[in-house]
C-alpha cells in the first residue's frame, strides 16, 4: 500500500477518556487516525468521520497540544488503568516526528496511573529506559510470523520479526508483556505452524495471550475486498466462520495448557 500519508494537527479539549474496554478504566489515544493501515482494522466502522472511513491509513490527525491538555486534566482524574492506546497506535512513524510519548508516560507515571501499551511499532523500544516498574505493561499485536501476511494485511506496521524482538527486550527487562493475536482470519492465520510460534514466543518471553476473531463490518468488509480481491474476500467469508474462529482458538488454549501460557479472549 503506496498512498501518500496526509499529516494534520489539531487541536483536543482533553487527553483521557473513560474506557470500557475489558481491564481499562480509560484510554489516552494522542492520534486520530493511523498510517499502520491494516485492512483489518475495526476503528473505522466505529468513526463517524466519513473522511477517517474512507481514507482509513491514509489521514492522521496529531493532537499537538495533548501533552498540555493531559496536565490540565490529570490533577481532577482518578488514578487507574489506562489503555495507551485504543483507537490509534501511539507508535506509528508519525510519533518520530511528534514524540508525544515520552512526556505522556512520564506524566501518567508521576501521578501513579497504571499504563498498558498496546502496539504494533518496534518504535516503542525508544523509550524502554521510561517504561519499566509495575505499573506498566507492554502488548504487541503479533498476528502472523509471516511477512507475506504482513504485507498484505498490516502494510505499515512494523515486521513481525522487529515485534518480536522489541518484544523479548520488553521481556528480558522484566516488564510485563502480552501478545494479542487477533484478528484470527480464517485461511490467513489460523494454521496450525503459526498458533504454535505464537505460544511458543509466548512461552519463550513469559507473556499471556489474548486472542480475537475477525469482525467483518461493513469497511472492514470494504477493505479487505479492494486490497485482496473479491474473490479472496469470499474465500474468507465462506462457511462458517463462527466454527473456524472456535477451532483455532480451541487450538490455542490447547496449547497454552502444554505450554503453561495463558490464554484467553479479549473480548468475553
Amino acid at each position: 500500500m503506496n498512498n501518500v500519508i496526509q499529516y494534520r494537527r489539531v487541536k483536543c479539549k482533553n487527553a483521557i477518556s473513560k474506557s470500557t474496554l475489558p481491564g481499562l478504566d480509560y484510554t489516552i489515544n494522542p492520534y486520530l487516525g493511523c498510517e499502520h493501515g491494516c485492512i483489518y482494522c475495526y476503528v473505522p466502522d466505529v468513526l463517524r468521520n466519513k473522511e477517517f472511513q474512507n481514507g482509513w491509513g491514509t489521514i492522521v490527525y496529531a493532537k499537538e497540544n495533548i501533552v498540555e491538555a493531559l496536565l490540565k486534566q490529570i490533577r481532577a482524574v482518578r488514578p487507574g488503568v489506562i489503555g495507551y492506546s485504543t483507537v490509534t497506535d501511539p507508535y506509528q512513524p508519525f510519533e518520530r516526528r511528534m514524540c508525544f510519548a515520552r512526556k505522556i508516560i512520564e506524566t501518567l507515571l508521576r501521578y501513579r496511573f497504571r499504563i498498558s501499551f498496546q502496539t504494533k511499532s518496534s518504535l516503542i523500544l525508544r523509550d524502554i529506559d521510561i517504561i519499566s516498574g509495575e505499573n506498566v505493561e507492554v502488548g504487541f499485536t503479533i498476528t502472523s510470523l509471516d511477512k507475506e501476511f504482513t504485507k498484505k494485511f498490516e502494510p505499515n506496521a512494523s515486521l513481525p520479526e522487529e515485534r518480536v524482538q522489541a518484544l523479548e527486550t520488553f521481556s528480558e527487562k522484566g516488564v510485563k508483556t502480552w501478545i494479542f493475536y487477533g484478528p484470527i482470519i480464517y485461511g490467513f492465520n489460523d494454521n496450525d505452524e503459526n498458533i504454535h510460534n505464537l505460544v511458543n514466543l509466548a512461552k519463550k518471553t513469559r507473556s499471556h495471550i489474548l486472542y480475537d476473531k475477525l469482525r467483518l463490518k461493513p469497511i472492514v468488509s470494504n477493505r479487505i475486498k479492494k486490497v485482496l480481491g473479491e474473490e479472496v474476500f469470499e474465500d474468507i467469508k465462506r462457511g462458517d466462520l463462527e466454527k473456524h474462529f472456535r477451532k483455532a482458538y480451541y487450538k490455542v488454549i490447547k496449547l497454552g495448557k502444554e505450554y503453561d501460557v495463558k490464554v484467553e479472549p479479549a473480548f468475553k
